[in-house]
């Protein structure tokens, strides 16, 4: 019998290149060693041993055979890849590699057994993605045979809460712990796992990132626990639903607060065009979130404002090229849905400023301007 995952369905604000980059890097070594082309006094100083740095970091680059290997980088790649964009990209290495000498250091207390393999710093990254991403939906396969009752192969896919198949695997290692090892670093996968629960908790807890579907926090708080993420089918539908409906119960239009000092007459020029499609829209609490991708013109010193209480922000600002991807976010107001907002909208044009309404039409997919 088999149960594997193969999507978590999450919200990526940024591209998890580290991941990737350490899954590529992590399989590079393990083809290097099966066709020998690392020498053997290489590979005998990374497997983990002793109290090393280098053996507790290395033991994670090295694996025993393919299907070793593909199990971790698996997990690695629909786990490892939300984390890494939930933390960034700069940060994603060096808890990576933490997670791997915490769970080295598991196995060197309780077990004295040689061990390879990146399951420690995998299940630290599933322990972290339990905290961060618990009612996210994770899609799986299965599939068994049980010839004595005649059945002789039964497979098929389902869905499930991130947090049942992850405490179901931790359960999992806990018995297989209790019953002996064999030849498994158990202690490697809990003290990988702990740490990794711990590790995320903090982050939560003291606001280092950002999430956008509810954390384990919300539910034990009852802070939230509606899923509030919405893909660009769901808004078609909301606006369907509740066409002309504005978002905003306290957000008015006000026009950019940076003007031009500048007494000189306009210089006649085309104006910009300002198309910003929107590829995700996030709703949390007080705060929505647009990820676009700028397909109008080029911008510079781009500001956005909407009336008190509201705040406006828009990432990037200070130039903002065609095909850049950037984000518009609104704190503070009360929301009822995420499908119209209209925000007043400020760029440089020469020696002047242009204030524009820029409109959200849902069913367009896109942010759109139009006479201030």
């Amino acid at each position: 019998m088999f149960i594997i995952p193969y999507k978590m369905e999450t919200v990526f604000t940024r591209l998890p290149i580290v991941n990737i980059c350490i899954i590529v890097i992590t399989s590079l070594m393990f083809f290097l060693t099966i066709y020998e082309s690392l020498p053997n006094d290489v590979i005998e100083s990374l497997i983990l041993q002793e109290w090393d740095l280098g053996q507790m970091i290395g033991n994670a680059f090295l694996h025993a055979d393919l299907f070793h290997l593909v199990g971790n980088m698996s997990f690695l790649w629909i786990f490892g890849n939300a984390v890494c964009a939930t933390v960034g990209n700069l940060a994603y290495p060096f808890l990576y590699l933490f997670l791997a000498i915490c769970a080295s250091s598991t196995h060197l207390t309780f077990d004295s057994h040689p061990a390879i393999g990146a399951s420690g710093a995998v299940n630290g990254i599933i322990g972290m993605a339990l905290i961060l991403f618990p009612m996210n939906r994770l899609n799986c396969v299965y599939g068994y045979s049980m010839p004595m009752i005649g059945v002789f192969w039964k497979s098929g896919r389902f869905t499930t809460k991130t947090y049942w198949m992850i405490l179901f695997w931790f359960v999992f290692d806990v018995f297989g712990l209790l019953l002996g090892g064999g030849n498994i670093a158990y202690w490697a996968h809990i003290g990988g796992f702990t740490v990794g629960l711990l590790t995320a908790s903090s982050l939560l807890l003291f606001n280092v990132v950002e999430t956008y579907d509810p954390t384990f926090i919300d539910i034990v708080t009852g802070k939230k626990l509606e899923r509030q993420t919405y893909n660009l089918q769901e808004l078609q539908e909301i606006a369907a639903r509740q066409p002309g409906l504005p978002v905003q119960s306290s957000v008015s239009l006000a026009s950019p607060s940076r003007h031009s000092s500048s007494s000189q007459a306009p210089t006649p020029m085309k104006e910009p065009m300002v198309i910003f499609r929107v590829t995700n829209v996030i709703q949390k609490e007080n705060v929505i979130t647009w990820f676009f991708i700028n397909e109008g013109d080029a911008l510079s010193d781009v500001a956005v404002q909407c009336g008190t209480p509201v705040v406006a922000e828009i990432n990037p600002s200070r130039a903002l090229p065609r095909r850049v991807t950037g984000w518009l976010r609104l704190k503070n107001g009360s929301f009822a849905t995420p499908c119209e907002v209209k925000i007043g909208l400020s760029y440089a044009v020469a020696s002047r400023r242009v204030n524009k309404q820029l409109v959200y039409r849902a069913e367009e997919k896109k942010f759109v301007a139009g006479p201030a």
